[in-house]
């Protein structure tokens, strides 16, 4: 590597702190309008009806809540972020620079800081920490003046090394640089002002890197750094948080003494903070480029970084703040204590990754979150954040760090797994070494370093997969399953990206392809500096423009709530063709206001009737008794019957009594006899505009019904029947009618299925009956319904098997005690084993049923 030096001073032509005393004031507005916004989605996300499936609820609150609070953290350091004033300069001090060096790490890289050092225009004097004892150093060192210092007690690592060197520096002043970096010649003209406050313990700059563009890992790593050394290191200063940082720290020798020195450990910056902040020192931030240094440019380098410093902050966290929490300010004991929860990033990622794979396996929704309202209360905190961030991108360092750092939080969301090993290796004391990151590793083609990426992207393809091909037209028609799926994609896409940044090799031949194809080729710099013209152009435009665009936001709010509340109250609250909704459907023959009562608004119960069709045409189908409450859905079952009271021909014949007498009733509907009077009845429901459910004739080949089929030509003929009416019912487009076909032989579904265009749902009547038994003996839900189940999910039809499933009764012909057992068994299988089951009807009121209405309500999908 080609090792830079700084000749120009700070702040330089790259230098782009672009901000104005008078911005806090916007920001703040946007804050507090974001509050408003955050306030009002936590309302609508706790509604108790809209929790879903336990364990899947609380791992998603978990995640909401932890991106909820790291946005409070950003927001609570943009609230009061100001630039530093630099003091005059009152005070001659004594200083020395001090730099370390371990074996096996470059001599060229070291030799160019100590020169970078001899161009300080600061008297000071330079110690090299030399760990290796470094023969050829130390006469670079005698050849150059700086004083070589080594030692044989190799404990405490990088802090151990440092304090050896300072029981012999005798300055008033030290700075600590990393050999990796190259300092600027006005280094400490900028940082040693602000010593004459006696109180201020040490002084912190930005830390900045010359090898951003090695490579994808170094642009990402260094991306992560803008905002944390931008605006919120800025606000840390004016807090009295102001962190230390590894590198171009600056101390003041007595604070250093007044706490027996560097402290050591992982993190052994951010522990010396800490220390020096318990004894009542202060420290200040200076928000400019003094030095560049090297950003790991390898995932192997990378993780083993980000390793150590979740594992040392979660020391600190759990080992060091307790013991000096009492000497801390309170915005300090805030920040050490939520400082160190970023790297709890990687469990709530592992939550986000898990969340749509064990929903599609399970089939459970965590949360039943109607998605209209969650648009209309997520999109206006979603974009007031994102305006935020790019406000607050007047406050960066550098004019090159302004965009969205996509590259940063794709490479962080692919790190879950080093986060994750931090949190262990706290929990089970497991030692990391303190291991210097590495200077000039190699770039490799990973395949270890992104296997737990590769294992997530297999499950989530796996859990797809798996829905899919169980749940088919089930999961595919749902919108919640699509957003599981939907979710998973995007999961898969970053850990993918990740996947690529490890194939280092790979990518830097590719990267040298296309340099040598377009090199010196004009059109293709020109579309670079295009492109870099448009990019920053956005970005510049979207930091002067957020206030308009906020108004904007605040306009969008207006109308997606005025829109939520109109669909709310002037359409249906549901879809149920494809079982599309949030509820699981109970069904009750009575219906009364203790039960209303007792409802949430997104429930739902579903209320049976029985209609009479007349069997001569001419006749009226019996109207509806339609339910007063929108929150009640009809289930209206047709029955073929004699005509209505009071016409002339009341006398005919019942079709119960002969089966010759069905498949003439069935004929003339198919003849389209008896359209008008169908047509009548279909409008009226059509004009109710509520979701209804209709079945005709349910159970028409059961055995034990009246008048049941028995004859194939009567089944051929009520197929042809049903199509029929459906066929008139969708070019009425009476789109709110649900058609629930209920066979009751599975013979009857294998070669009569009317087909997928003609059903929506399946129902099916599953009644424990020990006097129809074969055995006499009573049977679970399970034994009953299986080979109905395994009739269905075996059928030719493909689409059969992904269909909803109401069962139409369910009962227990038996004694009460006996009978609530058994129906307290039946929904625990429902819920455990049949998600295709989407709804039950009972036979009694559902105040005398086994369980509550918020104990069944939603427990499946």
């Amino acid at each position: 590597m080609k090792w830079p030096q700084f000749t120009e001073p700070s702040p330089n032509e790259l230098y782009n702190f672009s901000s104005e005393p008078g911005d806090k004031r916007p920001v703040r507005v946007l804050i507090l309008m974001g509050l408003l916004f955050m306030g009002a989605f936590l309302v609508v996300y706790f509604q108790p009806a809209n929790r879903g499936y336990s364990w899947l609820f609380v791992l998603l609150t978990i995640s909401v809540l932890f991106k909820l609070l790291r946005l409070l953290h950003e927001w609570y350091h943009y609230w009061k972020v100001s630039v530093s004033v630099r003091p005059p300069v009152a005070t001659i001090w004594k200083v020395d620079v001090l730099t370390t060096y371990c074996p096996g790490e470059p001599r060229e890289m070291v030799i160019n800081t100590l020169r970078a050092f001899q161009n300080l225009t600061y008297p000071h004097t330079v110690y090299l920490c030399d760990e290796a004892d470094d023969p050829y150093l130390k006469q670079v060192c005698l050849d150059m003046g700086v004083h070589h210092v080594t030692r044989t007690d190799k404990t405490d690592a990088k802090a151990g090394n440092i304090n050896n060197a300072l029981r012999q520096a005798t300055g008033d002043i030290c700075l600590v640089i990393d050999p990796d970096h190259v300092p600027v010649p006005d280094f400490l003209d900028q940082v040693l002002p602000y010593f004459e406050d006696p109180k201020i313990g040490f002084v912190q700059c930005v830390q900045g890197y010359y090898n951003r563009k090695e490579s994808v890992v170094a642009f990402g790593a260094t991306e992560q750094t803008y905002s944390f050394y931008g605006p919120m290191m800025s606000t840390m200063g004016q807090y009295g948080t102001a962190q230390a940082i590894g590198a171009n720290c600056t101390f003041r020798r007595s604070a250093l003494d007044s706490i027996g020195g560097h402290a050591n450990g992982l993190s052994e910056d951010m522990h010396t903070a800490m220390k020096l902040h318990a004894k009542g020192w202060e420290s200040v931030y200076v928000p400019l480029p003094l030095s560049y240094g090297l950003v790991p440019a390898t995932l192997s380098a990378y993780y083993k970084q980000q390793l150590k410093w979740s594992r040392g902050t979660f020391e600190l966290l759990v080992t060091t703040l307790p013991k000096v929490f009492g000497g801390l300010t309170n915005r300090q004991r805030l920040h050490y204590l939520t400082l160190p929860l970023y790297y709890l990033l990687g469990i709530v990622q592992l939550i986000d990754l898990l969340i749509p794979i064990c929903s599609l396996l399970l089939m459970r929704l965590p949360i039943f979150l109607d998605l209209l309202l969650f648009a209309t209360v997520y999109t206006p905190l979603l974009l007031t954040g994102f305006l935020i961030r790019q406000y607050a991108q007047r406050w960066l360092i550098e004019r090159h760090e302004a965009g969205f750092h996509l590259v940063g939080g794709i490479l962080a969301s692919g790190t879950w797994w080093v986060y994750v090993l931090g949190v262990v290796y706290t929990v089970f004391r497991v030692k990391v070494p303190y291991i210097p990151t590495p200077k000039d590793d190699k770039p490799r083609n990973n395949f270890v370093l992104i296997l737990p990426n590769l294992l997530m992207i297999g499950a989530t393809i796996a859990a797809i997969s798996y829905s899919i091909y169980f749940y088919g037209r089930f999961t595919l028609n749902n919108v919640y399953t699509q957003l599981m799926i939907a979710f998973g994609f995007i999961n898969m896409l970053i850990m993918s990206v990740n996947v690529i940044i490890g194939q280092e090799r790979l990518l830097g031949w590719i990267g040298d392809w296309v340099r040598t194809r377009s090199a010196g080729k004009a059109a293709v710099w020109n579309m670079r500096i295009a492109a870099w013209k448009v990019r920053y152009g956005l970005y510049y435009w979207l930091r002067l423009s957020t206030v308009p665009l906020f108004v904007g936001v605040l306009l969008l709010t207006a109308g997606m709530t005025m829109y939520t509340y109109e669909r709310k109250t002037g359409q249906p609250p549901q879809d149920i063709q494809h079982a599309n909704t949030q509820p699981f459907y109970r069904g009750m023959t009575t219906v009364t206001k203790r039960v209303i009562a007792q409802l949430s608004p997104s429930e739902v119960v579903i209320e049976p009737q029985q209609l009479n069709w007349p069997v001569r045409t001419g006749g009226i189908i019996t109207s509806p008794v339609w339910p007063k409450s929108p929150e009640i859905v009809p289930f209206l079952t047709i029955e073929p019957g004699v005509d209505s009271p009071g016409r002339s021909d009341a006398s005919v014949d019942s079709p119960e009594n002969s089966e010759r007498s069905t498949q003439i009733f069935l004929q003339e509907i198919i003849d389209a006899r008896h359209d008008v009077l169908l047509t009548r009845f279909l409008d009226e429901v059509r004009q109710t505009d509520r979701p209804v459910l209709i079945s005709f004739m349910p159970e028409f080949d059961s055995p034990t019904r009246p008048g049941g089929i028995r004859r194939e030509k009567t089944l051929i003929l009520y197929r042809l029947a049903w199509q029929h009416i459906v066929t008139i019912a969708q070019q009425q487009q009476a789109c709110n009618i649900t058609w629930v076909w209920c066979p009751a032989q599975p013979s009857t579904i294998i070669s009569h299925y009317p087909g997928s265009d003609f059903v929506n749902w399946i129902g099916l009547s599953v009644v424990n009956d020990p006097a129809l038994a074969e055995d006499g003996k009573n049977h679970s839900f399970g034994a009953l319904f299986q080979r109905t189940h395994t009739t269905i999910r075996s059928h030719a039809a493909y689409s059969i098997r992904q269909k909803p499933i109401l069962i139409t009764r369910l009962a227990s012909v038996t004694d009460g005690s006996f009978a609530r057992q058994w129906l307290s068994e039946a929904l625990e299988t429902i819920h455990d084993r049949y998600p295709e089951i989407r709804g039950v009807v009972y036979d009694e009121n559902l105040e005398s049923q086994p369980a509550k209405p918020s104990d069944i309500q939603r427990d499946d999908w």
